[in-house]
């Protein structure tokens, strides 16, 4: 209702007539046009109209005085009060402030400093401030009446001991306004550290504080050794350890030597600046992968405890794990294994992702491997472990989820609570109940998808529904040839076609393949045709049923076909299924139709030069096996009885190929 307009203090027109009825509207408008009272503002489009205080009539003043008091009282302390703010740089500034004995400042005296400086911060408002200070009658005035209103604050309510005369406010704000906060610290309180300490002895103390190879151990030691040496120096004798300390753990030196005693990675986790980032908006646009211990003992073969690694994909966005895999140290198969399964169950590329740039991510670069993933693929800072937000998964996950289990290894080393850690007890006095690794991979399992399906702790929403509710219009959805482009392996070395078909080793272990038509029959033109050729191969190391064989041609590979396992069959019929005796009857007949259909084909192209056996005087020999003399019986000769020694010689590997006319079937009974 007061308040003040060109340094005059006004009372709103319309609470006089209508709030508290001092006199009614009538009234008022007769005394306005009388000239009795005075007018400063006019009302209408948002104002309201002001009058004069002193311009109203002593009978009216009494009567307004008797309802609300004092107006210039009231206005006085209300206005200055309702500038105050906290001030909580100065509440931390004298939590924080350390006297030279070690101790803080008792808790009053800080309650006491941080309204001193609140109200001082007040005072540099209404002074810095037109307006403000205008309300208050200008400089001049101001200070006067800013001391009347300090001196009458409540003391409930701001704890200080400014002075209540008007010069001295001011030389007091003068200092606060050039000294700031530590001058509002009496004299008894303040460090004295450099008053003892000159510039060369600061010197020494912080070298000698740094040295990492002859350590200084306490401050009570560095003590002694400045004052062993100060008198040489011409330094002054401390009497204290604490005045080391005031000077050392001041902010501007700490930051200092901090690095040389605990690292230079602690001095960046502490004083380094920490960029503020957002997470996507979008699933898909980024994703970390990392490895770390699997938190669960288990009970080896062997009968010992033992702990495995786990390498996880996850989603940021939505902090969906995508991708995962078990294994006993984080290496490249692990990486690639928990990569496959993400894009499985995304079914879309990535944006972006971000790995470690550890265990196998190497071998994962090299061969293109995460190109093909994503468009972007990034390495987190190395030894930043707050960049990484995987890892603050890792411990959320750890604690509430994989922690429920007994066999809980307890959260990684740098967790320091006592709730973080393992119950030793419980678990040795159980080993022998651990579960097996594979028990251990279900139960893994079974939390994961606990985590996915619980509510994420900024949308409320379950993770597994964020994610799949979510649409980046900048990621491509992933075909067959995109999972064999990102995830098969093409190998170094390419590989020769035989009469067997394809064969390769990988890690020690050897693969037959061969080309099937649509009926599973061998397809025979192309291994006519093969047979000497070179191919590349590309396979899927976790599922090797099946290759790919390519070309190298001056324009890049070209697709040839797929080659599948090559097909076993028993060579006794007692080792025999059915399915294999129809097999072989069917490959025998294809195999004995493509030998005619090549020896006549070249007959008639030895014919149309006059090259043929006959054409030159002598017998054409026939198929061996298939065709018959004119008596109606097979002919003997020397190929058959050389074919017949070596027939005789013992094979060991039961797996050996044979010519598909030595393995025995019922039709040759």
């Amino acid at each position: 209702m007061f308040e003040y307009y060109e340094n005059t203090l006004c009372i709103h027109a319309a609470w006089l007539y209508e709030d508290a009825e001092i006199m009614s509207e009538p009234n008022y408008k007769a005394l306005l046009r009388r000239g009795k009272i005075t007018r400063l503002v006019n009302g209408g489009n948002g104002r309201k109209a002001l009058v004069a205080f002193e311009s109203i009539p002593k009978r009216f003043k009494e009567l307004i005085i008797e309802q609300v008091g004092d107006p210039y009282e009231k206005t006085k302390h209300i206005i200055f009060r309702d500038y105050i703010k906290p001030d909580y740089k100065a509440e931390a500034f004298y939590r924080d402030y350390t006297l030279e004995d070690g101790s803080a400042l008792p808790e009053d005296t800080q309650i006491e400093y941080t309204h001193t400086a609140m109200i001082l911060n007040t005072c540099h408002h209404v002074i810095t401030n037109v307006v403000t200070c205008r309300k208050f009658g200008g400089k001049v005035k101001a200070w006067k009446k800013m001391a009347e209103a300090v001196a009458n604050l409540p003391e409930h309510t701001y704890k200080h001991k400014l002075p209540s005369n008007h010069r001295r406010l001011k030389q007091k704000y003068n200092a606060y306004l050039k000294e700031g906060y530590e001058c509002l610290i009496h004299g008894n309180f303040l460090n004295t550290a450099a008053q003892k300490l000159t510039e060369d002895a600061t010197r020494w103390v912080l070298a000698r504080w740094s040295n990492q190879v002859n350590k200084c151990t306490t401050l009570i030691q560095l003590q002694a050794e400045y004052n062993q040496i100060a008198p040489e120096k011409g330094w002054k004798i401390i009497n204290s350890d604490k005045t080391l300390y005031n000077y050392l753990y001041s902010p501007e030196i700490q930051p200092l030597w901090y690095g040389y005693r605990h690292g230079e990675l602690a001095a960046k986790e502490k004083f380094g600046y920490q960029l503020k980032t957002k997470m996507p908006a979008f699933r898909d646009s980024l994703w970390f992968s990392d490895g770390t211990k699997l938190n669960y003992y288990y009970l080896t073969e062997s009968g010992e405890m033992a702990t495995c690694q786990v390498y996880e994909v996850m989603d940021a966005f939505s902090e969906v794990l995508l991708g995962f895999h078990i294994s006993p140290t984080e290496n490249y198969e692990a990486q690639y294994s928990a990569y496959k399964m993400a894009i499985q169950t995304a079914g879309f590329r990535p944006y972006q992702i971000k790995y470690d740039n550890q265990g196998g991510h190497g071998k994962l670069q090299a061969g293109n491997f995460l190109s093909k993933i994503a468009k972007i693929q990034t390495a987190t800072q190395p030894y930043n472990g707050k960049s990484k937000t995987i890892e603050s998964l890792f411990g959320r996950f750890q604690q509430h989820y994989l922690k429920q289990d007994w066999f809980f290894t307890g959260q990684n080393i740098t967790a320091k609570k006592q709730e973080s850690k393992a119950n030793m007890e419980m678990i040795l006095a159980n080993k022998a109940k651990l579960p097996t690794l594979e028990e251990v991979k279900a139960i893994y399992e079974q939390r994961r998808r606990e985590w996915n399906a619980a509510p994420h702790h900024k949308t409320g929403k379950p993770r597994i529904d964020m994610y799949y509710e979510s649409h980046n219009p900048d990621t491509k959805k992933v075909e067959i040839w995109d999972m064999v482009d990102m995830f098969w392996v093409t190998r170094p070395k390419t590989i020769k076609a035989d009469a067997s078909g394809i064969s390769f080793r990988e890690s020690k272990v050897k693969y037959d393949y061969m080309v099937y038509d649509e009926q599973g029959m061998p397809d025979l033109d192309w291994l006519s045709k093969s047979v000497g050729k070179s191919y590349i191969v590309k396979f899927d190391p976790e599922d090797m049923s099946e290759i790919r064989l390519f070309e190298d041609t001056p324009l890049g590979l070209r697709f040839v076909t797929v080659a599948q396992t090559k097909k076993e069959v028993g060579r006794a019929m007692q080792m025999q299924e059915d399915w294999e005796q129809s097999h072989i009857r069917k490959v025998l007949q294809a195999n004995q139709e493509q030998r005619i259909v090549k020896r006549d084909k070249m007959e008639e192209l030895l014919e149309e030069f006059g090259m043929t056996n006959e054409q030159q005087g002598l017998n054409r020999p026939n198929i061996k096996g298939l065709e018959r003399s004119k008596r109606g019986r097979k002919k003997s000769g020397e190929i058959g009885e050389y074919q017949k020694k070596l027939s005789n010689q013992d094979w060991d590997d039961d797996l050996e190929a044979l010519p598909i006319e030595e393995i025995d079937i019922a039709s040759r009974l």
